[in-house]
């Protein structure tokens, strides 16, 4: 499978030719009748000829060879070119006077491709040349399709081929399917380049061929993810899969392993391929754990994603998509002083579906953008409705996602938005994450400025979770941080909150309001007010609330 037609090059529109003859007078009528179409390269005998090969085999369409030469004949000619594996692809056509059938048959044996008789008849030499290179050329396209160039495993579309005939050929077989792919290859391409990933993916893709037990195929069939299809093994044969990286050209080299047991043929292909791929991304980025087996389980986690793509554009449109609000209480008047916007999907089959599972998704699919924007709508008609009832109106906070920032008329649409209900600007917060910075980080801060500038208040949401970063702090401009929940667990857990009041005092520096999130207890509405913290969200003094429940929450807080 290694093993791969080179492309002929053309000079000039003409194909390159090398006659073998000793014959001088052969050689010459023999180049004559062949140079008004080719460029003919002629040596007079086999060493010579062998020397020529060695210097034009890449770009040579075909040799012409005679059978009986001093030095090296042509049957030495042959047995050596084809104990070369540089010279595969090169055919050669014999030419000799004698019409011996155990001649023609020693040559076909050495490999000879064709016959040419002398004396020549240029309509037949010509014919039968051209013959042989179309022929060469179109299995040099066909190869080219068939295998990847860098790693010499099928390509894509013909691995999908290869099993597809696995399946149908032998009904009884049965057969795994393994997906393996690279972890941080792009920072690896950025570190080593391209050239050294590629010698890289070489070496990977001998090594798991050489490894894999009951191997039946490989392909490419992605930057760096590779699929084999092997005959079904008894449990434990997965250790294999820990030694691959042994003895690989690059350094600290990462690769995981997503496999499929007894892969079901009545399946197509690509969805086999998916199913290993969905079991390598749970071990993606884990330390120590390179291989996840597909199970039932994951299973009905892909299933269930399946169902989320397929069913967002319906849940946008008949509202299965709803808007709750998290009051925040401000710790000086004990009185709700804001509330952040939560989007929650009600599906009418599924049942409630978590923002965990469906934000990533849509995060990947462009889809949270049309999201964002109908909660920021949302939040602007409840706003809306709050002043008309005479209800107490807080701010509220709306989240942004990275790829919102890819919107270049992101504040027009807000400000669109907050003046089409005829809202105060700064009762509206955009709400971000670190991550979200960290992505396009100039992006990000042109567009928090902007809307700054167009009266809408910032807020760096997370702040703590994680790995953050003081530079955000000091480079974007902000009016408030939220310290994420993980921050007062594990004070309350270590009973020890000297970080978080550091933090709060960082913020007080930077002329900065704070909000703790996942405030539970009286005793931990204490310490940080003890702080100096700002807002405290939690469930402490309430929960996320549908629209009517918020409602109601304002109304009691409208009669303290």
């Amino acid at each position: 499978m290694m093993n791969k037609l080179s492309r002929p090059a053309e000079h000039g529109g003409r194909r390159k030719v090398l006659v073998v003859e000793d014959n001088d007078l052969n050689r010459e009528i023999l180049c004559a009748l062949l140079e008004d179409e080719f460029r003919v390269i002629e040596t007079s005998d086999g060493e010579e000829g062998l020397e020529a090969l060695a210097e034009n085999y890449t770009d040579l369409s075909v040799v012409l060879l005679d059978v009986y030469m001093p030095r090296c004949d042509g049957f030495e000619f042959l047995r050596r070119m084809r104990a070369d594996e540089r010279y595969d692809s090169v055919p050669v056509v014999v030419t000799t006077a004698s019409d011996r059938d155990d001649d023609e048959i020693a040559c076909l044996k050495l490999g000879a491709n064709d016959f040419v008789l002398k004396p020549y008849n240029v309509d037949v030499i010509k014919n039968r040349v051209n013959n042989i290179i179309r022929l060469r050329e179109s299995a040099a396209i066909v190869n080219q399709l068939m295998y990847d160039e860098v790693t010499g495993l099928y390509s894509k579309e013909f691995f999908y081929r290869e099993v597809e005939d696995a399946f149908s050929g032998s009904p009884e077989a049965e057969y795994d399917l393994v997906c393996s792919d690279i972890d941080n290859f792009r920072s690896m391409n950025d570190r080593y380049g391209e050239a050294n990933c590629d010698v890289l993916l070489r070496a990977l893709a001998e090594r798991e061929m050489e490894l894999l037990p009951g191997l039946v195929a490989g392909g490419r069939i992605g930057a760096d993810m590779f699929a084999f299809l092997m005959e079904h093994q008894r449990p434990g044969w997965q250790r294999v899969l820990h030694s691959v990286t042994g003895g690989l050209p690059l350094p600290n080299v990462n690769v995981k392993f997503g496999v499929v047991e007894r892969a079901d043929r009545a399946m197509t292909v690509p969805k086999v391929c998916n199913r290993a791929i969905a079991a390598l991304e749970t071990v993606r980025g884990r330390i120590g754990v390179n291989v996840a087996m597909f199970d039932d389980e994951l299973h009905e986690c892909q299933m269930l994603e399946q169902a989320i793509r397929e069913g967002m554009e319906t849940a946008l449109s008949e509202l299965q998509f709803s808007v709750f609000y998290q009051p925040k209480h401000n710790v000086r008047t004990g009185r709700i002083g804001g509330a952040e916007a939560l989007v929650r999907w009600f599906h009418p089959k599924i049942g409630t579906i978590s923002p965990g599972l469906f934000i990533p998704i849509f995060e990947k699919n462009g889809f949270i953008t049309r999201l964002d924007m109908f909660v920021w709508e949302e939040a602007c008609k409840e706003l809306k409705r709050c002043q008309e009832a005479g209800l107490p109106c807080v701010p509220i906070s709306v989240n942004v996602s990275r790829l919102d920032f890819d919107v270049a008329d992101l504040p027009s649409r807000i400000e669109a938005l907050a003046d089409k209900y005829g809202l105060d600007h700064d009762m509206l917060h955009v709400e971000l994450t670190e991550t979200a910075y960290s992505d396009n980080p100039e992006a990000v801060t042109d567009m928090l400025r902007e809307l700054k500038e167009r009266g809408f208040a910032t807020e760096l949401d997370d702040f703590g979770a994680g790995y953050s970063s003081l530079v955000s702090l000091n480079a974007l401009p902000l009016d408030v941080m939220k310290l994420d929940m993980s921050m007062i667990r594990k004070a309350t857990e270590l009973d020890d909150f000297r970080i978080m009041e550091s933090t709060i005092k960082l913020a007080q520096m930077l002329d900065l309001k704070t909000v703790v999130e996942g405030v539970e207890t009286v005793e931990e509405v204490e310490r940080v007010t003890e702080m100096g913290c700002d807002l405290i969200q939690g469930y402490y003094y309430s929960k996320p609330l549908n629209r009517e429940d918020f409602e109601a929450y304002l109304a009691q807080e409208g009669k303290r």
